[in-house]
């Protein structure tokens, strides 16, 4: 099983995620990681609407995406993995799922945030995380579609 997308974006799976990265990085399946789309019938119901015909998905809680990662490292599957936040990455990876790098994509202004991008906004607390990320060796760079220009993001915090 072989991660080719590790992505963070606040609205989950939406056209862009699902068409432009998918269809670039010729994935086999979408994973969300999200406790709490994972136990919501609706938000999976809605997510799985988003998804490429033909492109496999999981909804599943962080510790859920572990155990899979852990069960079924004989797969031939290209994945995407889709979160809203570094936290979540900071778990995977503290639960030896390996996570090489992060794109950023969509993390929101919300007050007391810091813009780094047009479409990255981080408070300390995630800036925390992503330094935690950027020690275990996890790269983040920030790009909003596959063709952007690739921006390093532990330079801009």
């Amino acid at each position: 099983m072989a991660i080719v997308v590790s992505r963070i974006d606040e609205r989950l799976v939406h056209g862009q995620v699902a068409y432009s990265w998918s269809v670039a990085y010729n994935v086999d399946t979408i994973i969300v990681v999200d406790d709490f789309c994972a136990k919501d019938q609706m938000q999976k119901m809605l997510i799985g609407m988003a998804v490429p015909k033909g492109k496999k998905n999981h909804i599943f809680t962080v510790d859920e995406t572990i155990q899979y990662f852990h069960d079924g490292k004989d797969l031939k599957e290209k994945i995407f993995l889709v979160a809203k936040g570094p936290e979540v990455y900071l778990k995977l990876a503290r639960g030896d799922v390996n996570i090489k790098s992060i794109n950023v994509g969509g993390m929101y202004f919300q007050e007391g945030k810091k813009q780094l991008s047009k479409t990255v906004y981080v408070n300390d607390q995630e800036i925390e995380t992503f330094r935690q990320l950027q020690a275990l060796g996890v790269e983040s760079e920030i790009r909003t579609s596959p063709k952007d220009k690739t921006l390093d993001l532990y330079s801009l915090c």
